[in-house]
C-alpha cells in the first residue's frame, strides 16, 4: 500500500496565478519517493483546488510531512486562500497507472 495526501482549498481568482507559480516551485523540489502528484482545479467549483500526491511508503510520506516542501505547499493554501480539507490514507493498488482510493 502507498500513502496518499490530498489538500483541498479555495483560492480567490486574483491569487490563482501566484498560487500556481508557488506550486510549480514546490513540485520541482519533491523527492523521487513521491510517485505521483498533481494540482487541479475542480471543474464544478471554480477556485477550488486539489493537491494530490502518492508516496513510495510510510517513511517517505512522513519525511515529506516534516519537510520544507510540505510547508511550502500546505502554507500557500493558507497564505493565498483557505484549506477546506486535508485527507490522507493508503492507496490499495500498487499499479500506479490504475489505483483506487478508499471511500470515506
Amino acid at each position: 500500500m502507498n500513502p496518499f495526501l490530498m489538500i483541498s482549498g479555495h483560492i480567490a481568482s486574483n491569487k490563482q496565478k501566484e498560487f500556481e507559480q508557488t506550486f510549480s516551485i514546490g513540485f520541482n523540489n519533491l523527492p523521487k519517493t513521491c510517485l505521483k502528484y498533481t494540482l487541479s482545479e475542480d471543474t464544478n467549483n471554480p477556485g477550488l483546488f486539489h493537491f494530490f500526491s502518492v508516496w513510495k511508503d510510510k517513511n517517505a510520506f512522513l519525511t515529506f510531512k516534516g519537510s520544507h516542501e510540505f510547508q511550502l505547499l500546505n502554507g500557500v493554501f493558507h497564505a493565498l486562500g483557505s484549506v477546506d480539507q486535508v485527507i490522507s490514507g493508503n492507496v490499495f493498488d500498487n499499479d500506479m497507472n490504475h489505483y483506487s482510493i478508499p471511500e470515506f
